[in-house]
């Protein structure tokens, strides 16, 4: 078997994962017997290029070079803005795609898939992911996934049902918003798996109360000021789920109930002689730009955007921030060796940011592992356990 087959590419493929880390045994022979390509469409996009276009691939026309890509550790795009844009146009936001083939092992060895178990996943995209979940229940198990998408939902159903044989007969494909429809509702789960992005504080508690006491529900979070992180959550017998970031860090498109518009730049003028003028010696680059690092930003600072200006010849680099419901913001550039902060709007943004985060630093700088998450059937709350006193709630039901 060479390397340009497609038994030949699994193997490479595997070979790689393998090699980056840890390859559970029961990935490894799911991803065996899961071809990656009978689940991508003939016409997909891709970026080649680490920070490069997406560029659009039809199998029919270059088929050697489709395989290769659907085969590597690279993240397929197959919808573009809920379908409105059309092959081989690219479009401004990504609706579905197949995440790259690490991220999703990554993301079933933090499920800890038993053979036998029942396991329901929220977002089913091109059903790859339900696929190899099928594998590791074995027949005795079985796998209930939901899509939003009844477009998509009707292609991974297609997906699940070719090959030999009867398909994936211990797979259930539904259409509806995983967020609030119960499909199998009376049902009880040994996994919860989200393959989109939950906002803070809106982990639907449905997952939970369907998730038998000792299950696990694993889920992209995010928040308004940063994505990510991964959060594994088990639940306990009263009903409420404790959880705590994995290592891995990803990045899923949103639940399609929290989608928000893309974030527009900034329109006001950085250095704006309206604006209070005050001065700070925390650089803003770091509690932006590193997750561990900006979480705290993130938690205290709900609703809150970001953005980062380079440095060019006509001004300096420029750190953002911006609330806009009350079309507050705050810029924060360096000039003649200090940082300058500019702001306006009711609210102080770079003041609270700087809090946050100063009392982050206080605490020793806790790794996004620290922060413990829970999920209970009135309540949502992100802590530092090392000073309960200073928990920083995100919500309340």
């Amino acid at each position: 078997m060479t390397s340009s087959t497609p038994g030949g590419r699994v193997h490479a493929l595997i070979d790689e994962l393998d090699a980056a880390g840890t390859l559970p045994a029961a990935c490894r022979s799911a991803l065996e017997i899961t071809p990656r390509e009978r689940f991508i469409p003939a016409r997909m996009w891709v970026q080649e290029d680490d920070g490069g276009p997406y560029v659009a691939l039809d199998r029919v026309v270059e088929a050697d070079r489709w395989m290769g890509n659907v085969y590597s550790d690279r993240v397929i795009v197959t919808q573009w803005d809920d379908g409105r844009t059309e092959w081989p146009a690219v479009g401004s936001r990504p609706t579905c795609s197949a995440s790259m083939p690490s991220v999703v092992v990554g993301m079933l060895a933090e499920l800890d898939v038993q053979p036998g178990q029942r396991i329901r996943e929220i977002g089913t995209g091109t059903g790859f992911n339900a696929a190899l979940l099928a594998a590791m229940v074995g027949k005795e198990g079985f796998v209930s996934t939901i899509e939003v998408d009844a477009v998509l939902a009707g292609l991974a159903r297609a997906n699940l049902a070719s090959g030999d044989g009867d398909g994936y007969g211990n797979v259930s494909v539904e259409v509806g918003d995983g967020a609030t429809d119960r499909p199998d509702a009376g049902q009880s789960w040994d996994r919860v798996i989200a393959t989109a992005g939950v906002h803070v504080g809106r982990l639907p508690y449905g997952w939970v109360r369907d998730t038998q006491a000792g299950g696990i529900v694993l889920a992209p979070m995010r928040a308004d000021l940063a994505s990510g992180p991964l959060v594994r959550f088990v639940v306990g017998d009263d009903g409420t789920a404790t959880g705590h970031a994995v290592t891995m860090r990803v990045g899923f498109m949103e639940l399609r109930a929290d989608r928000v518009t893309s974030s527009a730049g900034m329109d006001a003028a950085w250095d704006d002689t309206t604006a209070d003028v005050t001065g700070t010696t925390l650089s803003p680059w770091k509690p932006l730009l590193d997750l561990d690092h900006c979480w705290p930003l993130a938690v205290a600072l709900p609703g809150c955007r970001y953005d980062v200006w380079e440095k060019t010849p006509e001004r300096p680099g420029v750190a953002w921030l911006r609330d806009p419901l009350t079309a507050s913001w705050a810029s924060v550039a360096r000039e003649d060796a200090a940082y300058v902060v500019r702001q306006q709007g009711p609210r102080r943004l770079w003041n609270e940011a700087e809090t946050a985060y100063r009392w982050w630093q206080s605490r020793g700088e806790p790794p996004l592992e620290s922060w413990v998450w829970t999920v209970a059937p009135d309540r949502q709350s992100v802590t530092l356990p090392m000073n309960l006193d200073n928990r920083c709630d995100v919500r309340e039901e």
